[in-house]
């Protein structure tokens, strides 16, 4: 079973403050999930190059794909990783991440904001397990696992 995070790096996992900055929590919310079985993929909008940028933060490792700025980069991440069993995408924009996520039919989760067009909105990153078991166990109520 495949499970997929797809993460809005500039958005959730890091801020360019005029340095890039790790968001608070999101190393170890990463870590937590991963345990759990999540694979996590990144996408940037306005970022080239995101690979340095992720190891200067020291998240080298943490993901296994990186999208970097070009046309729809969640797309294409989200494309290049299908099929699956499971995904989100994890965003902080609606019209950047949570509406793309919805054309592709991928639910999401909204970090730092709130919107009725996200599946989930979170105040912060530490919520984002929180949300995702919620998912799991209405999954479990609602439909048979294969």
């Amino acid at each position: 079973m495949s499970k997929i995070l797809f993460w809005d790096f500039e958005g959730v996992v890091a801020r360019r403050e005029p340095d890039w900055r790790l968001a608070d929590g999101v190393a170890e919310v990463l870590e937590a999930l991963a345990a759990k079985g999540w694979t996590h993929i990144a996408f940037a909008a306005g970022t080239q190059d995101l690979a340095p940028v992720a190891e200067g933060l020291g998240l080298a490792g943490r993901f296994a794909k990186l999208y970097d700025a070009g046309a729809e980069p969640l797309a294409r991440a989200i494309e290049a990783a299908r099929p699956f069993d499971q995904a989100f995408v994890i965003a902080a924009s609606v019209s950047g991440a949570v509406l793309p996520a919805r054309a592709a039919v991928v639910p999401s989760i909204l970090v730092g904001d709130a919107s009725p067009l996200a599946q989930f909105c979170c105040e912060s990153s530490s919520e984002i397990e929180l949300a995702l078991d919620t998912w799991t166990s209405m999954r479990r109520s609602f439909f048979v696992e294969p």
